[in-house]
């Protein structure tokens, strides 16, 4: 099994927790960085349904980090747009982290926390590539 395929399956187990997800990655990031989530709206219901879906695509596509890459930039420039900077992404992951390790329990071993670690380095230095890209006149996201 691919590092990808084991993702999707982290991840779809994750999501069986339904609406406790979303909630559980906004408050860990509410408490641990109140700066970022001041960048969000009051009613963060279509903020919630918006992370699983995409986090879902994203995790479907992590064996071909190429082919989401143009998905990826532009899921980029869209937070840049929102006020995300590139500072940001750290502890977005490390809430993302916290989300994976709740819900999944003793199947975040130190072997799943590593690929997941791993896949979120290429996936958030993708975005950050996309949000600086669309920064500079001139570069192509």
């Amino acid at each position: 099994m691919t590092i990808g395929a084991n993702l999707a399956k982290n991840w779809h187990q994750v999501c069986a927790n339904g609406e406790s997800v979303a909630l559980f990655f906004y408050s860990h990031l509410a408490l641990t960085r109140p700066d970022i989530r001041a960048l969000f709206g009051v009613d963060m219901t279509t903020q919630r349904d918006r992370f699983v879906t995409a986090f879902g695509h994203i995790v479907a596509s992590a064996h071909d980090v190429t082919a989401i890459g143009p998905y990826l930039r532009r899921l980029g420039q869209a937070h840049a747009d929102w006020g995300a900077r590139p500072e940001h992404y750290p502890a977005m992951g490390a809430s993302l982290f916290a989300t994976l390790a709740q819900f999944l329990g003793t199947a975040w071993t130190p072997a799943v926390a590593r690929d997941w670690h791993e896949a979120y380095q290429r996936i958030s230095e993708v975005m950050i590539d996309g949000a600086l890209a669309a920064e500079q006149p001139g570069l192509s996201a």
